[in-house]
């Protein structure tokens, strides 16, 4: 009996030991750990990403820099410092003292081999076509490397934030683990992937940014649609809820949930340029002329020119790039009179192939179907959840609705999808003109002068462009208790700010 005694005071005192500091106080304290309901991934492997998921990549890699939330401004992370002289030879100097998740060294060649990877003819990397001009890259020591390029490119760190370009490591084989065992320099380190279902991440000890991250624990749950996404968070499942709709905000606010919008997302309708029957023109400008932005704007449930805009060109309303040209204005007798110009004097029928889980999607496309009804469009709407839309439908359809986040430098997106060998060209636009002013504009050093080639490209989008750009705001839904939440319009969530506050 005494020894089952002195036993049970044994632990007991363990227990007291584990638990109970000086004067009482519990040292022993739970794990903070944040909840997330997100889209179900498709490829996460940096280079191939296709944007899903974004607090995934997000927290497990690092940039050579990153965009200020609240500034806006270009800001070290991996990198401490650039500069240039004459927007042609980039000189980098890299953060001292990093480690990959593997325990590996942080170093220029890492920097050189992830800038490299993007030309690997085999990879299809997505922004191949942006770093083409890297002639050579020369790396004299381990924290410093110098970029030489074909052509002048005065904004060519912004490149460095596209969310493709996570920093790898050169010892890594990312090829055969980078979907179930990515590996970064990232405030958080991935435990365990589940496919399709969830994923774990766990606090980086070792993270560069001393006392970051505030979580101990980030988990990541993947939902096929949005309304499930909602019912977590209001289930208190979940803590964070990205990619919500108005409706969604409007609800969840009047039940005591914060919603913040980070920026505006653009809604691109891609009218396909090299087939039927938007390869002739007529027929693109008969689509616009059925369109009513105030209508388009009512069903965002937001106000046209506040919370929702339109224009006719890639470039987003509140860009400083942005030439302002007056709305079109719906002519329903023009469009009928294009259409049978064009050989359409009957009308036609034409397939829209839309993200049905995606914010705003169920809403643009009917109203899209109904405005351009009078004119004769017959529109078969073709809506599937985002991850079968954009692995199977995106890319290759007459007609699409496909959302995009803006980027920090617009010349990244319009490289990206309309230029005509771009790897996102949804549209399938290849003008001459257009090649060439997306060629001035990125090597162009003088603002004026760049500012004239947007003017003209904006000009040339009005007058035969294939895109109607629907801008709507991206909310992001949580619990009052999240605190510091942040996301540039990079799209990449800093979630080693976050925490919980109970």
């Amino acid at each position: 009996m005494k020894k089952v005694c002195t036993v049970l005071m044994a632990a007991l005192l363990l227990l007291c030991a584990m638990n109970l500091g000086a004067g009482g106080q519990q040292t022993v304290e739970e794990k903070l750990i944040i909840r997330e309901a997100s889209q179900v991934p498709g490829l996460i492997t940096p280079g191939v990403w296709d944007g899903q998921t974004l607090s995934l990549n997000s927290s497990i890699y690092d940039f050579l820099a990153e965009l200020d939330p609240a500034t806006g401004e270009l800001v070290p992370s991996l990198a401490t410092e650039w500069n240039s002289e004459d927007g042609q030879v980039w000189t980098v100097k890299l953060r001292k003292g990093v480690k990959f998740h593997d325990g590996t060294d942080f170093a220029s060649e890492d920097v050189r081999f992830t800038i490299e990877r993007t030309q690997d003819p085999d990879l299809g990397h997505l922004q191949k076509a942006d770093f083409a001009i890297v002639e050579r890259i020369d790396t004299p020591d381990e924290y410093t490397v110098v970029f030489h390029l074909a052509e002048v490119r005065p904004t060519f760190m912004y490149l460095m934030t596209a969310y493709n370009m996570c920093v790898l490591s050169s010892e890594y084989d990312y090829a055969k683990l980078g979907e179930m065992k990515p590996m970064g320099t990232g405030p958080f380190v991935l435990k365990e992937m589940v496919p399709k279902e969830s994923a774990l991440l766990v606090k980086n000890e070792e993270y560069w940014n001393e006392g970051y991250p505030k979580a101990d624990e980030l988990r990541i749950y993947f939902v096929p649609d949005i309304d499930s996404s909602v019912s977590m968070l209001e289930a208190g499942k979940v803590d964070v809820c990205p990619f919500i709709n108005t409706i969604h905000k409007q609800n969840l606010a009047a039940k005591g949930f914060k919603v913040v919008s980070p920026y505006q997302e653009y809604r691109f309708v891609a009218l396909s340029a090299d087939r039927e029957p938007f390869d002739d023109n007529r027929v693109r400008l008969a689509m616009k002329y059925c369109m009513d932005p105030e209508i388009l704007a009512k069903v965002c449930q937001g106000e046209l020119g506040s919370d929702v805009y339109y224009n006719e060109t890639p470039i987003l309303n509140v860009l400083a790039q942005y030439k302002d040209i007056p709305l079109r204005g719906r002519d329903i007798n023009k469009a009928k009179q294009l259409l049978a110009e064009a050989g359409y004097p009957d009308g036609l029928s034409v397939e829209l192939y839309y993200a049905s889980d995606h914010p705003y999607g169920q809403e643009l496309t009917q109203a899209i179907k109904e405005l351009a009804a009078p004119a004769g469009f017959d529109i078969q709407l073709k809506g599937y959840t985002r991850d079968v839309y954009l692995s199977q439908y995106w890319m290759d359809g007459p007609m699409l609705l496909t959302g995009w986040g803006p980027r920090v430098d617009p010349s990244m997106l319009l490289m990206l999808a309309y230029q005509s060998e771009g790897p996102w060209n949804e549209s399938h636009i290849d003008d001459a003109e257009v090649d060439e002013l997306i060629a001035k504009i990125s090597a162009e050093v003088d603002e004026a002068k760049r500012q004239q080639y947007y003017d003209r490209l904006q000009e040339v989008f009005y007058e035969r462009g294939t895109v109607i750009n629907i801008q709507v705001p991206y909310f992001v839904a949580m619990r009052p208790e999240v605190k510091d939440y942040r996301q540039p319009p990079t799209f990449m969530v800093q979630y080693e700010y976050t925490y919980i506050e109970e």
